[in-house]
């Protein structure tokens, strides 16, 4: 028995529901072909090696994914699937991977935003809209061992530093005890360690002082101090009266040695958050696209409130948009220490 670790990151309206349908998925669809499943399934590298070659022509690190996939995970194994601050653990049912069928995506098949998802037979592909495939081509059937569960509550140090590897997936099997004590927490619903316990008793304290002691420009200022604190190079507050300004931004923090930029939507709200907020950065990021100055840039809503709607979780998805709610960023604060926000 072997542990994965398994990352949703891309076609997450589509693919979070065929979680939810007890179907893992990855992509790759131009290899989606029972002979090339059964070949891979038998370990044969260099016949999967000589597949990329042939049909695109290269080699892609990413090749490496659909490897453990599809020939390395078995069934019986577990697979740690992380999400917006959760975990879920699945077992897979199975011994070889499956392609997408008909049976799967049935008439009551819908993507997150209400859009019908079928099932092209004649090319084994699936099928968004008139002649629109997907690149979903392969599955691993799965049955739910324990869904959404909290990281800072249940995560041991390595398991959490672990989730957080930006690759697909990855074999984690040597994080067995982290996994099974997270679980068996779980089960019993006792968090882990005095971390989570400090955090559950102070995260309140901090946010209620948050909201009642600081207003929009301090938050703001507090979001930046933040950033300079956890290392970026360069933090700025962008003029609010920019001309011509398309979405908005109000942090944006910069990070010179991993050429990363994360602009940031900071709001400063009680109860819950709007998918105006994610709107905004969605349209900001548009005018950001196309770039090509060697940065990678990240676009971020952190918002004071305790959740955020449905509409605006679903839209971040879909616009690969991180949310980060009030008691998040505070345990963000934690961790980096207060010393920096002694003048707010």
């Amino acid at each position: 028995m072997q542990y994965w670790l398994h990352r949703i990151a891309y076609l997450q309206d589509v693919s979070y529901p065929l979680l939810e349908k007890g179907y893992l998925s990855i992509g790759f669809s131009d290899f989606a072909d029972e002979d090339i499943i059964e070949k891979i399934s038998e370990k044969d590298w260099d016949y999967f090696e000589n597949v990329f070659d042939e049909i695109w022509g290269n080699r892609p690190r990413s090749r490496y994914s659909l490897w453990r996939f599809v020939a390395e995970m078995d069934k019986g194994d577990w697979v740690i699937v992380p999400s917006w601050g959760t975990f879920s653990i699945y077992e897979i049912e199975e011994p070889c991977a499956i392609l997408p069928s008909e049976m799967i995506l049935d008439d009551s098949f819908y993507a997150w935003d209400g859009r019908k998802i079928l099932f092209d037979k004649s090319k084994s592909l699936i099928l968004e809209g008139e002649k629109k495939y997907l690149d979903i081509g392969f599955l691993r059937k799965i049955k739910l061992l324990a869904k959404d569960i909290s990281r800072y509550d249940y995560a041991d140090a390595a398991l959490t530093s672990r989730m957080k590897v930006r690759n697909t997936n990855a074999n984690i099997s040597d994080l067995e005890d982290s996994i099974k004590k997270a679980y068996n927490s779980y089960k019993v619903n006792k968090p882990l360690n005095l971390k989570s316990l400090l955090y559950e008793i102070s995260i309140e304290h901090w946010l209620k002082a948050i909201l009642s002691e600081l207003n929009e420009t301090k938050f703001e200022a507090l979001v930046k101090s933040y950033f300079s604190k956890a290392g970026a190079t360069e933090v700025y507050i962008p003029n609010k009266n920019e001309p011509d300004k398309s979405g908005d931004v109000d942090v944006v923090a910069t990070f010179e040695p991993i050429k990363t930029i994360i602009n940031v939507q900071v709001k400063y709200h009680r109860d819950q958050t709007s998918d105006w907020a994610i709107q905004q950065i969605k349209d900001f990021a548009e005018t950001k696209e196309g770039m090509g100055d060697g940065y990678c840039r990240q676009y971020w809503v952190i918002s004071s409130s305790d959740s955020f709607t449905n509409e605006g979780i679903k839209l971040a998805v879909k616009n690969n948009v991180l949310l980060i709610d009030g008691r998040q960023f505070v345990q963000m604060l934690m961790d980096v220490g207060i010393q920096s926000i002694n003048e707010l």
